[in-house]
């Protein structure tokens, strides 16, 4: 049995993430500038060969793993469990709408003070986990045997809370987009490798800047 390795990739800037407005389950498109990052994470990362890619239904980041795959003839395959926690009536408002209409419902979410918590149609925390949780052990039972290295895109706080999770941290580890995090897995236990960083989608943007 060899060792595997999961990449996981946050989505590029979208639309939303500028205007500041709730999304989870609701989409908007990657900005130019997101395209850029994701263009970038996969120059970072193109020295990796990857034996499976997999990513979230949503849009932003199925666009997020062909612009970063490229050339690269790898076929994503797709996982409605990898997407973003559903944040119900919030879907889609600013931040001040969310305030006016709900007063300070985003810090009892974020504070984690109560991962059962969930706004009307929305996930908890511990739905979240649930779902990511049973994607990520399914992929790991495909490639146990045959090892190598596992390329997952999915979204910030999906990714953040199974990192947190995982390595038992006490804050929340905030990824940036097109941040990546690492998971290995060997003799039937899971390390944390890395978490949230940004390196790869910076190397990628240097390679980028430089060949033009």
């Amino acid at each position: 049995m060899s060792k595997l390795k999961l990449y996981f990739v946050r989505h590029g800037e979208t639309q939303y993430n500028i205007e500041k407005r709730m999304q989870g389950f609701c989409d908007s498109p990657l900005t130019d500038r997101g395209v850029q990052q994701a263009k970038a994470v996969g120059a970072g990362l193109a020295s990796i060969d990857f034996e499976a890619v997999y990513a979230s239904e949503s849009q932003r980041v199925q666009d997020t793993a062909k612009f970063a795959l490229g050339e690269k003839a790898l076929p994503i395959k797709t996982d409605a469990r990898l997407k973003e926690m559903n944040f119900g009536v919030l879907e889609s408002l600013l931040q001040e709408e969310i305030i006016s209409e709900h007063g300070n419902i985003l810090e009892k979410i974020f504070s984690m003070s109560d991962i059962d918590f969930k706004v009307p149609k929305g996930e908890s925390f511990t739905d979240l986990l649930t779902r990511t949780k049973a994607a990520v052990d399914e992929i790991i039972a495909t490639h146990k045997e045959s090892g190598g290295n596992i390329l997952i895109f999915s979204h910030g706080v999906t990714i953040g809370y199974l990192i947190m999770s995982l390595a038992k941290m006490e804050t929340f580890p905030h990824h940036d987009n097109c941040c990546v995090s690492v998971i290995s897995y060997e003799n039937d236990k899971i390390t944390v490798e890395m978490a949230a960083d940004p390196s790869f989608r910076d190397k990628g943007m240097e390679l980028l800047s430089s060949a033009n």
